[in-house]
């Protein structure tokens, strides 16, 4: 979570130029306070714990992880802890989004038309309490996650909704009856979110009021992984401390760390000054501002990975009031300043983005429409749909995030006679907002947010931001748009039986949605740095995976 700030609002003003809000934007990395170094006791313990043979990782995120229980959270930053202590039947290698190894599962095939997909699990594969992690302790993990409906379980249940589509033949084997063809299923099997294997039972054994144990496990973590690190300690707000598991089935040959800790450090200046010094080891995209980028790839004891990702940043726009019809919506695409902004904000590290579907998904169309600017566009699109000039648009986002976007768009806007006033409230008040059940009326114009997808699907980033079923707290669709058609094309993606298929009708949804009936103003997809000190190998950035690493694979050089 970024700090929060009191509630204060920016209106247009004719005296501030772009070149000053640029300018401004730059001063505001440089000139943030150090607060976070005016207490040395986290700064002494790190470096105590790196004394010696170098055997600790240090991790610095921008916010702390909020819950550890794998099938209910649905934020980065505990996943960044989760998929260390848990692992799902198959991942990603490396840097590859549509290739797959076996982690709980050692390998699977499935039947001719992709119905049926079994899986056999890895030989004595244990959790971290030394009990077995066979097939009846899988089925009882995703047992819970459909039962507990919560987080990423729509990940799953978009395959499997009923226990009984699930059977377990022997102790090593699984098996999920999809009912239909269904290609995508070993690729929902690697989400980032929601599929990893819990020890049900030590869950259910901390279980309170019907909780299925998921109060006990958002702390706590003991017995209930089979992956490679064990928490040992985890104080919310400041940090979590991982340990090696000993009987991690990989093994400990050769070089690796032998504990990881993941440090909370809010302030950019902060962590700039943590990761320079060497006292964080890896930080990467909310916590390292643009305007340090080019620096931290000038410093000699550090490395910058810059790779695109499929984070797409984006104002959802409100569908009633001024914006309710689809030409309104269309002249607020023409009057936003895409270049400006990945030029005098991004400062370049960012491309054009057309839909919340990047260009490395599964499902992006090819050679698609975008909006560039034009405000002579924006002004007859105004005026055909009856938005009179000196209507006022109100612009909500939280106040963590840029501010100069915002008024690059403000400033654009004014051009044509269209007010935007920009209004900045704390993370909380703006998740809530965002998430919340207000009715369209009463919800601002514009908001602005950021999404990727959990697995490499197309399907997976548009059903819950633009269908109708989405609103409000059933999903992600914060401007409660709704269109028909749209939603009968995701009905019918959602069970496509070919990829073919499956491809041709993502291609009509995007059309729509980018150019006919648009919902979202896409500002740019941001590359994704991750800053590393020098001698740490083994890192390899996957687009898929946002926010997390394999700890196992990385090490420090002597």
């Amino acid at each position: 979570m970024h700090e929060a700030r009191k509630f204060r609002a920016a209106t247009p003003s004719t005296s501030l130029s772009r070149r000053t809000m640029l300018k401004g934007a730059a001063a505001a990395g440089l000139a943030a306070p150090l607060s976070g170094i005016g207490d040395p006791t986290h700064v002494r313990t790190a470096i105590a714990r790196q004394e010696g043979n170098g055997t600790t990782l240090i991790v610095g995120l921008d916010g702390a992880p909020s819950d550890l229980d794998p099938q209910s959270q649905y934020d980065y930053r505990s996943t960044v802890v989760v998929r260390s202590v848990y692992e799902g039947l198959v991942g990603l290698v490396g840097t590859a989004t549509d290739e797959y190894e076996g982690l709980v599962a050692e390998s699977w095939e499935a039947n001719e038309d992709q119905s049926v997909w079994t899986f056999k699990l890895r030989p004595g594969l244990t959790f971290q309490d030394g009990s077995a992690c066979d097939s009846a302790a899988v089925k009882a993990s995703f047992e819970r996650l459909l039962a507990m409906n919560r987080g990423a379980v729509g990940v799953f249940s978009r395959f499997i909704a009923e226990p009984d589509q699930m059977t377990t033949p022997d102790a090593a084997t699984i098996v999920f009856d999809c009912g239909a063809p269904q290609p995508l299923f070993i690729t929902a099997l690697s989400s980032t979110y929601g599929v990893q294997i819990v020890n049900a039972k030590v869950a259910m054994e901390h279980e309170t009021d019907g909780d299925f144990g998921q109060g006990w496990l958002t702390l706590n973590a003991e017995g209930t992984g089979s992956g490679g690190w064990r928490l040992v300690s985890f104080e919310p707000g400041q940090e979590a401390i991982l340990e090696r598991n000993e009987s991690y089935w990989r093994g400990w040959e050769g070089n690796h760390f032998e504990r990881v800790i993941v440090r909370v450090v809010e302030e950019f200046a902060t962590m700039r000054q943590l990761v320079e010094s060497g006292e964080v080891d890896i930080a990467d995209r909310f916590s390292i501002d643009a305007e340090s980028i080019d620096e931290l790839q000038q410093t000699p004891n550090l490395v910058v990975d810059l790779s695109d990702s499929t984070e797409v940043e984006y104002y959802t726009m409100t569908v009633a009031g001024p914006l309710v019809s689809p030409e309104a919506r269309q002249a607020m695409c023409y009057a936003f300043p895409y270049q400006e902004v990945i030029d005098g904000v991004y400062l370049g590290n960012a491309s054009r983005a057309n839909s919340l579907v990047a260009p490395s998904v599964l499902g992006y169309q090819e050679n698609g429409f975008f909006f560039e600017t034009d405000l002579d566009q924006a002004r007859e699109l105004f005026a055909a749909a009856g938005v009179a000039e000196g209507t006022e648009l109100t612009l909500v986002q939280g106040s963590g995030a840029d501010q100069t976007t915002a008024e690059l768009f403000q400033a654009n806007l004014a051009e044509i006679g269209i007010t935007l006033n920009i209004e900045l409230v704390d993370q909380s008040t703006f998740t809530s907002l965002f998430y919340g059940d207000a009715p369209a009326e009463e919800r601002p114009n514009l908001m602005r947010w950021s999404w990727w997808p959990d697995y490499n699907d197309a399907w997976n980033a548009l059903q819950p931001t633009t269908s109708c079923d989405s609103w409000g707290s059933k999903g992600a669709n914060g401007g409660f748009y709704c269109n028909e058609d749209v939603d009968a094309l995701l009905a019918e993606a959602k069970d496509a039986s070919t990829l073919e298929t499956y491809e041709g009708i993502l291609d009509e949804i995007q059309t729509i949605i980018t150019e006919q009936d648009v919902p979202l103003i896409c500002t740019a997809q941001p590359k994704w740095p991750t800053v590393l000190q020098s001698n740490i190998e083994g890192f390899a950035f996957n687009a898929i995976n946002l926010g997390t690493y394999d700890f196992w694979t990385l090490s420090r050089t002597a």
